[in-house]
């Protein structure tokens, strides 16, 4: 495997390397729909994702492309496998001959075209038609895909080789006991409000919606229960906590934000009244709470005042006292189990 400094480079129209090229199409916020479609606009961030809806006609959907931010961050490159909607701030650039591996080598690309361009100078359709790329090449002159992709893998498999040996040395045997096994702990049942402050949200109507950054938590059961990103606030803005559903699509459903947030009036907040709490002992909690699922249904919610008297069994020290070490070391195991096969899962691929 040769290093890109070794490798001929070569300058070439994008409309050589993609033949598919088309603009998104424009979709006001207000037209949104919510949904589980990602919708993809000029971001820096997250992939692009803007926001997740549900519209379907009027739209433009792609899958397995990049997108190129025409304004916002101009320049700004994401490879989607997945089916999105396309806001008309991208262009999507696709070639059917192009796998994963590809497509992010030529993100990489891709994205160095952002030195060129700014709030004020964005890629519009002409500029685009002219526009080149820096390619590896063959003997023949020719864009090398073939070391793009052999590139690419060799990366991801020295990566996951690293984390394979971080993931050998880190939390996974905090309460391993002779043969690997979990040592045996105490459970004891607890009144929800025993152990923790069950706080409301505040209801707030997609019309009085501002578009922003800030996440807001509705009674979904998908996306971590981010249904919008506004830029509103309220007496429900708050971090480090469980967001649980006591109505709607999910109910006993719950997410762990360690961002800040505001959250619908369908969503309690959920804080340990004696420790701080982390990741680790939120999901802990979150599973806890959802083994009661089976209880509720819209025709018998998990109201507040039911959620206050809902008992749940957690592990306890020796003085009967929820065991918040064991809960995070219990999950942080877990977390590294999953890990590990994801790893090893992904080695064997390659």
């Amino acid at each position: 495997m040769k290093e890109l400094s070794e490798k001929k480079w070569k300058a070439f129209d994008i409309h050589d390397v993609f033949p598919d090229v088309k603009r998104g199409k424009r979709l006001k916020t207000d037209d949104h729909i919510k949904g589980n479609m990602a919708y993809v606009s000029s971001s820096a961030v997250n992939n692009g994702v803007d926001n997740f809806i549900g519209n379907e006609d009027g739209v433009r959907m792609f899958e397995n492309c990049i997108t190129l931010a025409n304004s916002g961050s101009v320049g700004t490159a994401f490879y989607h496998p997945y089916k999105f909607v396309a806001s008309d701030h991208v262009t999507k650039l696709k070639n059917e001959a192009f796998n994963k591996y590809i497509y992010l080598f030529i993100v990489t690309v891709a994205n160095r075209l952002s030195e060129k361009y700014s709030f004020n100078r964005e890629i519009n359709d002409k500029r685009l038609e002219r526009e080149k790329i820096m390619l590896p090449v063959d003997e023949k002159g020719q864009p090398d895909y073939s070391f793009m992709e052999a590139y690419m893998k060799t990366v991801e498999k020295r990566l996951l080789a690293q984390y394979k040996v971080y993931l050998s040395h880190t939390h996974g045997s905090d309460l391993n006991e002779g043969g690997g096994k979990i040592k045996e702990t105490q459970w004891k049942a607890f009144a929800l409000n025993e152990i923790c402050m069950i706080n409301p949200g505040v209801r707030l109507v997609s019309r009085q919606m501002i578009e922003g950054k800030r996440p807001f938590i509705g009674a979904a059961d998908s996306n971590n229960g981010v249904t919008n990103f506004v830029n509103n606030t309220n007496a429900s803005l708050d971090s480090n906590l469980l967001g649980v559903n006591y109505n709607g699509n999910g109910v006993a459903i719950g997410f762990y934000h360690p961002y800040e947030a505001i959250f619908t009036d369908d969503v309690k907040r959920i804080k340990f009244k004696q420790h701080e709490g982390n990741e680790y002992v939120y999901l802990f909690l979150k599973a806890s709470i959802l083994k009661q699922k089976s209880k509720y249904q819209y025709g018998y919610k998990f109201s507040g005042e039911r959620m206050n008297r809902q008992k749940i069994i957690l592990p306890v020290t020796k003085d009967d006292t929820p065991d918040f070490l064991y809960m995070e070391r219990y999950m942080r195991h877990q977390e590294t189990i999953l890990m590990q096969r994801y790893v090893n899962k992904r080695l064997a691929s390659l």
